[in-house]
């Protein structure tokens, strides 16, 4: 279950490289469809290709993508800590895996390996 919920990481990292255009808000899953057809690459296409393509977003850019998917976070946590419904129609999956692969992107934790999604 987990590797499936992965590829909205994936989705917020393609975004980060500037492969995706718009981050929109975490109201539903990726376009799985698309995130196949970037990450599918065949001889003439190689993966050398999609890396030198690649243009990480600025770091105003994506510390403000940080902190805009923090508050979400947290306003989703404290709605469910309270019994109420997720506010602005958020999917916790979505975001939570958005929150991940942000917090991984700026380094959040010391241990790469073991990132936490504070709020």
């Amino acid at each position: 279950m987990a590797a499936t919920w992965r590829i909205e990481s994936l989705w917020t990292l393609l975004w980060a490289l500037g492969k995706i255009e718009k981050s929109d808000l975490p109201r539903e899953l990726c376009d799985t469809e698309l995130v196949q057809n970037l990450m599918s690459w065949t001889e003439e296409d190689s993966c050398a290709t999609f890396v030198n393509g690649a243009e990480l977003r600025s770091p105003s850019e994506l510390l403000d993508e940080t902190d805009l998917i923090y508050r979400i976070h947290w306003a989703v946590v404290d709605a469910r800590l309270n019994d109420e419904g997720a506010p602005g129609g958020f999917d916790l999956g979505v975001v939570y895996e958005r929150h991940y692969a942000l917090n991984w992107l700026t380094c959040y934790s010391d241990n790469w390996d073991d990132v936490t999604t504070d709020t």
